[in-house]
């Protein structure tokens, strides 16, 4: 039921640039409004398509930064330094207020970094693959970005604005193959996932949590203080493709994904994990040879070993009755 810690490091800003003023962008401009959408939380040690997104947000912004997809120390110092700038909470966590900081609204004839990272969104995240790379907003763009917003229930009007952003940056997608929504409705199908039906927080449950996003939905999670505080998470296609991967040749029973109270920084949070209390058909209820086999077949499964947790492997004690399982 646990744990990612935020880092709170103190960060030298070396090899980053002073931010300047945003990249030549015609009518693109910043976002600043608190908006109760949910995003998705990267940090330090994360990597994929929407640290991409991050990367080349910061280097609209003028960070010198690569952009590798991989948030390491380089991509916190800049974060870190922006947020400070922004007057955000500075702890190198890229959560809702500090995506709204960084997007920039973007549409055709626009040019830059902000418009790369549309561009490869949708190509490599949503399979545009006519889509270029190469920062201009184009027709091609422009033709894309209205049929992912059509997809995806939005005013199908070329413009990138905090929506459309928020689509893009959470993968809430309704359909096509290796989405988030198709492998959830995947697990939902096969007899080898069990998913439970209670869950202190209502509508938290891990079978509401799995067709809420076979629907394209956030799901509802709980907080480290209250079982039910009303926000929600997308859950992240790692994880699902993990959970997925470990049901081709084991059965395992889930206890909680996004629901319940487990700890403050918890991965269950961020959408991340997921318990397991029954595996292949041995309870977990005690410790037993079955926990070694859950987590190690987890790790096996692309799971972080560090935040891969038994009975016999358990900074905090609270995992004798259960296996949690995150990714990144």
């Amino acid at each position: 039921m646990r744990f990612r810690l935020p880092l709170l490091l103190t960060v030298l800003l070396a090899g980053c640039a002073a931010p300047s003023a945003p990249a030549s962008l015609s009518s693109a401009s910043t976002l600043g409004a608190q908006s109760v959408l949910t995003w998705q939380a990267l940090r330090q040690g994360d990597s994929g398509r929407d640290v991409v997104t991050l990367q080349y947000l910061l280097r609209h912004r003028g960070y010198t930064l690569s952009v590798d997809g991989a948030f390491g120390a380089g991509t916190d110092s800049a974060v870190r330094s922006f947020q400070s700038a922004s007057g955000l909470t500075v702890d190198g966590i890229v959560g809702g207020n500090t995506w709204e900081k960084l997007i920039v609204t973007v549409r055709q004839s626009d040019s830059g970094n902000a418009v790369r990272a549309v561009q490869d969104q949708l190509r490599s995240g949503y399979g545009y693959t006519a889509v270029t790379v190469d920062g201009v907003f184009g027709s091609g763009t422009n033709t894309a970005v209205r049929d992912f917003q059509t997809k995806r229930g939005l005013s199908a009007d070329g413009v990138v604005g905090l929506n459309t952003w928020h689509a893009l940056v959470t993968g809430a997608s309704t359909g096509g193959t290796g989405t988030t929504a198709s492998l959830a409705q995947s697990i939902l199908n096969t007899s080898r996932v069990t998913l439970g039906t209670s869950s202190s927080t209502v509508s938290g449950n891990p079978r509401q949590n799995m067709l809420d996003t076979a629907a394209g939905r956030a799901v509802t999670r709980g907080c480290a203080s209250n079982a039910n505080c009303g926000l929600t998470v997308h859950l992240k296609k790692s994880m699902l493709q993990g959970m997925s991967n470990l049901s081709r040749s084991n059965s395992f029973y889930v206890t909680s994904i996004a629901g319940g109270v487990h700890s403050t920084y918890s991965d269950h949070y961020a959408g991340l994990a997921f318990d397991i209390g029954i595996w292949n058909g041995v309870s977990l209820s005690s410790p037993n040879s079955s926990h070694t086999a859950a987590r190690n077949a987890c790790i096996a499964a692309g799971s972080d070993p560090g935040q891969t947790f038994d009975a016999y492997h358990d900074p905090t004690g609270g995992h004798k009755n259960h296996v949690h399982c995150a990714w990144n």
